[in-house]
């Protein structure tokens, strides 16, 4: 049996198995059906035991598990996290050839995978006799519940322009939503606005204000947040990252492409009109300038000024400037 991460949490059972295979990323969504199965089978009195997996795996280590059968029926959960790329070959020689006892359960942790291992032996046994739980990023409704429950899970109340700003802020990525999450937890707070009155005390201007400053068109103000932001000794290439990001948004927006990209619905008004006066020739060489500039930061290459090449990019597409020779400038 093959299922989602939704399906799983959508079903109040858990489906029953003797062997469960946690597949994908990110690996903090794995751990919350880990935790789920945990939870289940302890309580049916099953122990749990946890084993680190990584290419030099020693067999020996599970063989008394599966191997060794009580008077007595003592249910075990065996939780095998992979830490290596794939499954080592030992192991899944080990696990395809020898049927685990009736009171032994298998949780095993796997990252992403190749095409062809999904072929395999491996996954259409457990296809046929065990489940398996495809784990893939969150997106849309799915991202925007699981968000819900993890503010009720810790007692955290929220306004919706607050909640769309924070996956904004994250860019939907649920990773840096539960970091986030976890820092509001050690802050005590309870109210996400607390959070982020928290975050505006900390700083003068974030990096988060520039991409507000230029969705609003305001070339001057934008030029004054970068200014900050490099006083403060801001990262230029996470600025440049985020600037990057707003412009293949709007060039996606701008041709109707797909997949199309994550837009709070605050904000849709102010990316629709930015969209709608630029030009998909100067997005792409906006974008062009991006990969220039990333990869001068990177080597550290000649005489170069980053933040006026970051002030450069911002008011060219603020002001849907052709960049001419700029190109030439910074090469």
């Amino acid at each position: 049996m093959k299922i989602s991460y939704k399906q799983f949490f959508d079903s109040p059972e858990v489906p029953e198995s003797l062997i469960y295979l946690i597949l994908g990323k990110p690996y903090h969504l794995q751990n919350d059906v880990q935790s789920r199965l945990e939870s289940f089978l302890k309580k049916s009195g099953s122990s749990i035991k946890h084993l680190v997996v990584d290419s030099d795996f020693d067999i020996n280590e599970i063989r008394n598990d599966f191997e060794s059968y009580s008077l007595f029926e003592e249910k075990k959960v065996l939780v095998l996290n992979i830490t290596s790329n794939a499954i080592p070959k030992k192991l899944l020689d080990y696990l395809l050839n020898n049927k685990a006892p009736k009171d032994l359960k298998i949780i095993i942790k796997l990252g992403p995978q190749t095409p062809a291992f999904k072929r395999g032996k491996f996954l259409s046994m457990l296809n046929s006799e065990g489940c398996i739980i495809e784990i893939s990023e969150l997106a849309g409704l799915h991202l925007n519940n699981w968000v819900k429950q993890k503010f009720k899970k810790n007692n955290i109340a929220y306004s919706d322009e607050l909640f769309e700003k924070l996956i904004e802020k994250n860019e939907g990525n649920t990773s840096s939503i539960s970091q986030e999450l976890y820092k509001m937890s050690l802050l005590n707070i309870s109210d996400i606005s607390v959070y982020f009155d928290y975050l505006q005390k900390e700083y003068k201007f974030t990096e988060y204000d520039l991409i507000d400053s230029i969705l609003e068109l305001n070339t001057a103000k934008s030029i004054k947040i970068l200014n900050y932001l490099e006083s403060v000794k801001s990262p230029e290439v996470y600025i440049l990252f985020l600037i990057n990001s707003e412009i293949k948004k709007i060039y996606y927006l701008l041709n109707n492409l797909s997949p199309q990209p994550y837009i709070p619905n605050h904000k849709k008004s102010l990316y629709s009109t930015f969209s709608r006066k630029s030009n998909s020739d100067n997005l792409l060489d906006l974008i062009e300038l991006t990969y220039v500039i990333d990869r001068r930061i990177k080597t550290g290459a000649g005489n170069f000024n980053v933040w006026h090449q970051l002030e450069i990019l911002v008011a060219s597409f603020i002001l849907n400037e052709p960049l001419n020779n700029m190109n030439k400038e910074i090469g």
